[in-house]
């Protein structure tokens, strides 16, 4: 029987270039360790450029000043045509292109199976706005919030005592699209709410301001079974040691946080937090697994976003959780890739 090629999709045009590369090589490793595939990793290079490899050099994980060697339309048309033998594409990227749908959109176009969620479910969960617009109506616990669109310095002015009206401090004020916490600030005052609002004026992100929670941070993972019945991982806590939130560098440096798996919570908090990641999952449509992130208050656990490809680095969350669960790394790929190809993987009761 042949074995199915699957092509590990890492890099891309993002500001978490770095993570999706070690999130890459972590599962082209795995894979690459069982005999049940042949395997192949798709590097998107920061200059457009795509790259077929069987090995991913320690300098190939930082953004390099490689100069294009083609137009960008001709670098992705070249690129794609490189996944023209694929059985399957897992999606190791993170950010632009790979969270928002626009990479999944064009695998449902060429017809090759993926990992993970849609291009609908990745674009919803990518903007936390409209995510949280679904949850809300859903009857979902979120934070506070006051939404900016892309917005020019001259009206920074008028914004921050609508904030302070609605908010009130302390704030975090943070990119509306994107992850592993880029662009995040915390804002005590109206000095800093104004630094961080203008730190992002005239480059056209919409921002999202949310009101600052006080309680224990939490994550759970979900995955889905072949029947389409979604699992929910054991529930991890984190204790960032650098700062008071778990910012890039207490999600990807060694010993930047302690991650607690399974949380030192009570039952009835873990079976909420559970329940709640389940269903966040399921209102935005989201495939074969996801992480949605929570804060634990005295009033209860508030929803925080939902991520579809969340990390797979050494210190990646899911990977903690579904260890935790009983499923070993290489266990937990070949998993993902038997759902995306829509094989029948072993019942998660089993």
């Amino acid at each position: 029987m042949t074995k199915p090629h699957v092509m590990v999709l890492m890099g891309g045009p993002s500001a978490e270039y770095s993570v999706s590369m070690s999130s890459g090589r972590m599962v082209f490793n795995a894979l690459a360790s069982l005999d049940d595939f042949c395997v192949d990793a798709i590097v998107i290079h920061e200059n457009g450029d795509w790259e077929k490899t069987q090995s991913i050099p320690e300098d190939a994980m930082h953004p390099s000043a490689l100069v294009h060697s083609a137009p960008p339309r001709q670098a992705t048309l070249r690129g794609l045509q490189l996944l023209e033998d694929a059985d399957v594409v897992f999606i190791a990227l993170h950010g632009a292109f790979g969270e928002d749908g626009t990479i999944q959109a064009v695998l449902d176009t060429l017809h090759i199976p993926y990992t993970g969620s849609g291009p609908l479910a990745s674009a919803l969960a990518m903007n936390k706005h409209r995510a949280k617009e679904l949850f809300q109506f859903h009857r979902l616990p979120t934070a506070p919030e006051f939404y900016i669109p892309p917005t020019k310095a001259e009206s920074i002015e008028r914004l921050i005592p609508q904030i302070e009206t609605r908010l009130g401090y302390p704030l975090v004020v943070k990119p509306n699209e994107g992850g592993s916490s880029v662009g995040i600030h915390m804002a005590d005052n109206r000095d800093a709410l104004r630094q961080a609002l203008e730190e992002h004026a005239d480059v056209g992100v919409p921002l999202l301001v949310e009101k600052k929670l006080v309680g224990r941070e939490l994550t759970c993972a979900v995955l889905e079974d072949y029947d389409g019945s979604v699992t929910a991982l054991p529930v991890i806590e984190i204790v960032p040691h650098a700062g008071n939130f778990f910012d890039f560098t207490s999600k990807y440096a060694d010993g930047g946080s302690d991650e607690i798996c399974p949380a030192q919570i009570d039952h009835k908090s873990t079976r909420r937090i559970q329940d709640l990641a389940v269903r966040a999952h399921q209102i935005l449509g989201c495939r074969g697994f996801s992480r949605s992130d929570f804060i634990l208050t005295t009033e209860g656990p508030i929803l925080l976003e939902v991520n579809t490809i969340p990390g797979m680095t050494p210190n990646s969350l899911l990977p903690k959780a579904a260890k935790a669960y009983g499923l070993e790394f290489p266990q937990l790929m070949k998993r993902l890739i038997y759902l995306a190809m829509g094989i029948t993987p072993q019942p998660m009761n089993a």
